[in-house]
């Protein structure tokens, strides 16, 4: 019996929860201060286009008490179908001298978004769309108390 082994290289290693976890457990093992190793990351990820990242480090991190940081940058769904299917997590555990650290990254990766659900870049370009120029057509009479305009929206043939 000869096992089969297939390798498929990663695309995108930057948007890969695992690959970045473990980069970065590597990176804490080595000695890099967790803050930094944190936002190193964080760039790497969204630089490579990812819609937004959340990385949460826990554990042993300054003194004897242990703590948790979470550092967010960009979109990220927390709830929800979008949260379930945009939302890529790993976590990774680390052995310091201090103690145990764990490393928990989220990505939520732009590639994965449905057609039908699109992000608002500039809401001042959406507004401006959203205006619709209005004329006053006439004004008529009702009774001698009730006086109604008539308009008409530009576009619009009614």
């Amino acid at each position: 019996k000869s096992p089969q082994i297939s390798v498929n290289e990663i695309e995108k290693p930057d948007l890969s929860p695992n690959v970045m976890c473990t980069r970065m457990a590597s990176h804490l093992e080595r000695g890099t201060a967790f803050r930094r190793a944190t936002m190193w990351t964080m760039k790497q990820i969204m630089e490579a286009g990812a819609m937004g990242v959340q990385i949460t480090i826990s554990g042993k991190l300054r003194g004897d008490r242990s703590a948790f940081e979470k550092h967010v940058a960009g979109i990220l769904p927390r709830a929800g179908h979008h949260a379930e299917v945009i939302v890529d997590e790993d976590i990774a555990h680390v052995k310091t001298a201090m103690g145990l650290i764990g490393v928990r990254i989220r990505i939520a990766i732009k590639e994965k978004l449905i057609p039908e659900f699109e992000l608002i870049k500039d809401k001042e370009e959406n507004k401006k769309k959203a205006v619709v120029p209005v004329k006053k057509v006439e004004e008529v009479e009702i009774d001698k108390d009730v006086k109604v305009e008539v308009i008409k929206i530009e576009g619009n043939e009614n």
